[in-house]
């Protein structure tokens, strides 16, 4: 049974690598939600998208939510959460059910769902979003509602995105250290896309690419809906620990490296322009030394290409390249690198840009910040249950035209 947020309530909770935010939003009679309070600070207890310390990584999370439930003058008891560990990954099924005489009704429908759902894989596994993707009668795809159709079988094909359970689990108790209930966990892909996309850009197909300090979460929305998403346990802070390795500097200064002078693509100049590179010293007395910039340039952009490279190469192994349009948008906290557009555009061959979070009145300076896109399509995805979507994410309606595309990669994966 899909969960219903509190009425008029929603409070999203966004637990990272590098920082823990929430926001707190109302929703009025038309589905229109404003934030009405909001906070993050550094996380604690987190490591590439997973939970070390469950006291460390629960108290945080406490003191944003009561940090924002002060700003919005109100108490919330349960929020959404996303996910970015526990091998989060998409995967297809299909089931086939023989028809009586009578015509197919909602009673057939829900029992094919029902027995996909059962079919899922359980073994250490969570589904956190079950999509269903279409239906065929007698082997005639194409049909997005069967219901006063006769025939011998019904065909339902879906797609399921799930995780270890050990990730879910060890999420929500975490949350519950906080006294505070996960009444959803939702893969971080899914929300970022909710938060950065475009209407069009959901229904005639699109990636997106989550980059955070920690991990980097990939998922490809055709016909409005997250048709494959995964994982990759690396991120910014993964740049930033190179940094520090390669240039034999601590990791806060190679951080601020970073962000005041790295950049993903050389310039003519990197050369030339000499660096100050504190060095590592248990007495911080050591002498500075000094580095081209073109150093820092290399460091950072071998790790970045290894980032989209392995996002390429996951896309194109699971077969959903074919719906993932032109474009690409990045977003995320590690979207932010200087030259990272440019430079994903080179080797994606596509169209890039930043994606920063919208769909939500009263953002403030969130809402030219990639890295708050995923606080932001939590709240939205709880907009998406107040309208009608299943908790699990899927419409509930189908398209011929997904179905008529889709359905045959989902019958080659097989």
């Amino acid at each position: 049974m899909p969960v219903s947020p509190p009425l008029g309530l929603v409070a999203a909770l966004d637990i990272g690598t590098a920082k823990t935010a929430c926001i707190i939003a109302r929703a009025d009679a038309q589905g229109h939600i404003r934030v009405v309070g909001s906070a993050a600070r550094a996380s604690k207890g987190m490591r590439n998208g997973a939970i070390i310390d469950i006291d460390a990584a629960g108290h945080c999370a406490g003191a944003v939510v009561e940090a924002a439930e002060t700003m919005a003058r109100e108490s919330v008891d349960r929020v959404i959460v996303n996910l970015s560990s526990g091998n989060l990954c998409s995967k297809h099924h299909q089931v086939t059910l023989p028809l009586s005489s009578r015509a197919i009704g909602t009673n057939e429908l829900n029992q094919a769902l029902g027995q996909s759902r059962a079919e899922m894989p359980a073994q250490g596994r969570e589904v956190l979003h079950f999509l269903p993707l279409g239906y065929g009668v007698d082997g005639n795809r194409g049909i997005h509602d069967p219901r006063g159709l006769f025939g011998q079988t019904l065909t339902l094909d879906t797609i399921a995105v799930t995780c270890q359970d050990s990730a879910s689990r060890t999420l929500r108790t975490a949350i519950g250290r906080a006294h505070l209930e996960a009444q959803q966990v939702v893969a971080s892909a899914f929300a970022a896309g909710l938060a950065v996309l475009h209407p069009d850009e959901r229904e005639l197909g699109i990636t997106v690419i989550d980059m955070g300090a920690g991990s980097t979460n990939i998922g490809v929305f055709y016909d409005h809906e997250l048709i494959f998403c995964d994982s990759l346990p690396v991120g910014g802070a993964h740049v930033t620990h190179d940094i520090a390795q390669g240039l034999s500097t601590p990791m806060t200064y190679a951080e601020r490296l970073k962000t005041l002078h790295g950049s993903c693509l050389a310039a003519a100049s990197d050369e030339r322009d000499m660096l100050d590179i504190q060095p590592l010293s248990d007495d911080g007395e050591g002498d500075a030394t000094q580095a081209p910039r073109a150093l820092l340039v290399r460091i950072i952009q071998a790790r970045v290409e290894e980032i989209l490279e392995l996002a390429q190469a996951r896309i194109a192994r699971s077969g959903a390249a074919r719906f993932s349009g032109g474009a690409v948008v990045l977003t995320g906290g590690a979207s932010q690198l200087h030259g990272l557009r440019e430079l994903a555009g080179q080797m994606l061959d596509k169209r890039i840009r930043i994606g920063r979070p919208a769909g939500i009145a009263g953002l403030a300076d969130m809402a030219d910040n990639p890295a708050f896109a995923g606080v932001v399509g939590l709240a939205l995805f709880a907009r998406r249950q107040r309208a009608g979507f299943p908790a699990t994410g899927g419409s509930g309606g189908e398209r011929n035209g997904m179905f008529d595309r889709v359905a045959g990669w989902l019958k080659g994966l097989r």
